[in-house]
């Protein structure tokens, strides 16, 4: 088994000369994108394999392998974010992962191991765990049973609690050079220059969410609008957008407002690369302090993004305050 992206080589080699006597409980942190599910989920296989091959890794052939690739190893506990029904027959994914799943975690790990060797926890997204859930967790991690290894997985490990952080070995992973993640982009048979997606996804792996997801040719019918502020109708578009996820609008429409900002200033474009002659010209006409205005009420609404808010009134909001930032 190689690392399962070749940017994370060094930091697998890492991993498996520890294979021995692994950190009891592992935080791999990072951003976004760049694999570390990924390199836990095959941690957690290499250690419960039962005939690793010379270098460490998993063989893939013994039974422990089969049932992990099948998702049925009785001593592996994926700790994640569970689907939840909303009083109106929606579901949607919870915000935090609750006290009763790591209640469920600590009593999977006081039970004898199935085959008389590892357990592994992962948790995944680890700053998901909300006050009462790491609580609950603080006392098994200080103190792992035997044979107990925890893998905890953070694209902000500063949200974690510093109580969690501090029983943590820490393995940071970071973003990969361009010419590597642009090379692995332009191996995968995305039909988009990999330079322009990277540009704006800033990860490899989440340039081909975003085109896989559909979310690329979504951002660029929402750039194509603002592109031309003076035709621009808040009323119609606030409607008809009401329905984007929060986490995509703020990503696409804060970036936006940071390239227009850069061009006014006399900078480059940076993440739309491929509007950049649309963003040249609205640099050139931007009020700085409208700009600077909007630009920092986008950042900060960052923080409040599973608010229930009035989206369209939101929406609309907005737009007429970005319209007379060109008027």
């Amino acid at each position: 088994m190689n690392a399962p992206y070749p940017w994370l080589a060094a930091t697998w080699r890492q991993l498996l000369a520890t294979r021995g006597r692994p950190a009891q409980a592992l935080l791999l942190a990072g951003p976004r994108g760049v694999g570390k599910g990924a390199l836990a989920q095959a941690w957690a296989q290499t250690l419960l394999c039962e005939t690793p091959r010379d270098g460490g890794e998993a063989c893939g052939a013994c039974p422990a392998c089969h049932w992990f690739e099948a998702g049925t190893h009785p001593d592996y506990l994926h700790l994640t974010l569970q689907e939840k029904t909303t009083k109106e027959g929606d579901t949607r994914l919870a915000t935090a992962i609750e006290v009763e799943q790591a209640r469920a975690a600590v009593d999977f790990v006081q039970l004898s191991t199935y085959r008389a060797g590892r357990r592994v926890v992962r948790i995944e997204p680890a700053d998901a765990l909300n006050l009462a859930s790491a609580n609950a967790l603080l006392k098994v991690l200080e103190e792992p049973p035997l044979n107990t290894v925890f893998v905890l997985v953070s694209d902000q490990p500063r949200r974690l609690l510093p109580t969690i952080r501090s029983r943590c070995a820490r393995l940071d992973i970071g973003l990969p050079t361009v010419e590597t993640a642009s090379h692995w982009l332009r191996g995968q048979n995305l039909e988009i220059d990999a330079g322009t997606v990277l540009a704006l996804s800033g990860a490899p792996l989440d340039a081909v969410r975003w085109i896989e997801s559909g979310e690329w040719e979504t951002r660029r019918e929402l750039l194509e609008q603002l592109a031309r502020p003076a035709e621009l109708d808040p009323v119609g578009l606030g409607e008809r957008w009401k329905t984007l996820p929060p986490r995509l609008w703020h990503g696409v429409a804060y970036k936006w407002l940071a390239d227009v900002l850069a061009v006014r200033l006399r900078g480059q474009v940076r993440f739309n690369l491929d509007f950049a002659a649309a963003l040249d010209r609205l640099g050139g006409r931007a009020d700085l302090a409208k700009l600077l205005a909007l630009t920092r009420q986008q950042s900060e609404e960052g923080r409040v993004l599973e608010h229930p808010l009035n989206r369209v009134l939101q929406m609309q909001a907005w737009l007429v305050r970005y319209r007379h930032v060109f008027d």
